[in-house]
């Protein structure tokens, strides 16, 4: 009796064999590759007049589509005219699709058709049909092999929203470059306006160089010709002169740098700051570690104007300058209104108002008070615009008796006092002197014919 026979397959192990390939569909992809741009929708027509596919066989390129698109080379796509087309994948990108499930696959191409846009994972859901779960399983997979990534959009941050991890979210989404992470970043955007601010403000007034009328005094005085006097009280005073003129030295100098004056260009100067040079200026000296375009700058420039800082000036394109306004054929330049010292001591007095000594403090704020409150009405009274309110008392440094501002207070009120009445009394004098006139031209008119006045007395008999 023969033994049976083994029907039994022998265990091949894992499969090791090589994927089928389609030389008709390689070729037909290379073609499209060397004709079009990634992202082109080709219609069957197209595709058939590539000369690619054998006699123009149907069933061909049907297998030749089913086989780019089963390797992420070809995308399905609604074609605008209507009718299904396949879209053109880059060859980089159908490398991410590889080893990826069929929800994978799905999930990765909805978020990649929002670009840069970035999806918001309820659409996700509405575009897929997929349960919550399973989308939550897919965004693991995704995040861990780096496809995908999480983002934040501005206009809805309580969103959940995914982006390709290879792609920047678009301008509208995250804001532009004065966001970061969803979030005005208010301390970038006031050192940037710092920096520009200062910097127009430099362009934009001519500074006076005070005259050298005080290096005299810094000259070292010349030993004379008879030697110093041995005396010690002779070589104190003059030890104690020099010393006063070199301190005197010292504090004009100081109050030179610090008293710096301005003023302004003349009318029709044209080389006032402009987009690019105030653009170049913050690339050059590096404020932020990032670069900001220049259309951030300028979106910048425009709230600086707004705000009063800065104002616009026009003038023609020099050379080959492109004009800002197209229409007009116009260059705006910028210029601003404080010194670069009014900016200076701007800026210490803020750095005043939030140190930590009190009595600074406080008197940081007192300034920014006296500034505000202005000139005229009540602010003339001396204790509402003194710096030294805060310490002023009876027996205090500062007090009511010392006080040297009252004495010239008074003495303005005196003589407004007097202008004011001697300005009374011209007032009176003119009436009078109109009544007593008055008095004389009186008349009386008796049948129409004007007449010196005449005074009648009358008695009256008794009855």
């Amino acid at each position: 009796m023969a033994p049976p026979k083994n029907t039994t397959a022998p265990d091949s192990g894992p499969s090791t064999a090589a994927p089928v390939r389609d030389r008709t569909a390689e070729a037909l992809h290379a073609w499209c590759c060397q004709n079009y741009t990634f992202g082109h929708v080709f219609s069957q027509a197209e595709l058939l007049d590539a000369g690619i596919v054998p006699n123009q066989d149907l069933q061909i390129l049907l297998s030749s589509v089913e086989y780019l698109t089963k390797n992420s080379l070809f995308r399905v796509h609604d074609r605008a005219g209507g009718g299904i087309g396949w879209e053109l994948v880059d060859p980089e990108v159908a490398k991410d699709y590889a080893n990826l499930s069929r929800n994978e696959k799905i999930v990765l191409q909805v978020i990649d058709g929002a670009k840069s846009s970035g999806m918001w994972t309820k659409q996700i859901q509405s575009k897929t049909a997929l349960h919550g779960n399973i989308l939550e399983k897919v965004y693991r997979v995704l995040e861990g092999r780096g496809l995908v990534k999480q983002m934040k959009s501005v206009s809805h941050p309580s969103r959940k929203m995914y982006i390709l991890a290879g792609l920047t979210p678009s301008e509208d989404a995250t804001g532009g470059s004065w966001f970061s992470e969803g979030r005005l970043d208010i301390g970038l955007i006031d050192t940037i306006s710092t920096v520009i601010e200062h910097y127009v403000s430099t362009q934009s007034w001519q500074e006076i160089k005070p005259d050298d009328t005080e290096e005299s005094l810094g000259q070292k005085r010349k030993r004379p010709s008879g030697g110093f006097e041995e005396h010690g009280d002779d070589r104190s005073k003059l030890t104690k002169t020099s010393e006063g003129q070199n301190n005197k030295v010292r504090s004009s100098k100081h109050q030179a740098s610090a008293q710096r004056s301005y003023r302004p260009f003349a009318p029709g100067y044209k080389s006032y700051p402009t987009l690019q040079d105030i653009t170049r200026h913050i690339l050059d000296i590096k404020v932020t570690g990032s670069v900001l375009p220049q259309n951030a700058i300028a979106q910048l420039l425009q709230v600086m104007v707004y705000d009063d800082r800065l104002f616009k000036l026009h003038r023609p394109p020099h050379g080959n300058e492109l004009p800002d306004d197209h229409i007009n054929n116009t260059v705006t330049m910028y210029r601003c209104f404080k010194t670069p010292q009014d900016i200076t001591e701007q800026h210490q007095l803020v750095k005043r108002k939030v140190s930590h000594h009190d009595d600074v403090r406080k008197a940081a704020y007192r300034q920014e008070e006296l500034e505000r409150l202005g000139e005229g009405g009540s602010s003339e009274v001396p204790c509402l615009r003194c710096p030294s309110f805060d310490i002023c008392g009876d027996g205090g440094p500062v007090n009511v008796v010392t006080c040297k501002y009252f004495d010239e207070w008074y003495e303005r009120l005196e003589e407004a006092d007097e202008w004011t009445a001697e300005k009374e009394k011209g007032k009176e004098k003119t009436k009078e002197r109109d009544k007593d006139k008055g008095k004389d031209k009186e008349h009386v008119t008796v049948n129409g014919d004007r007449g010196p006045r005449v005074d009648i007395e009358l008695e009256l008999e008794p009855s």
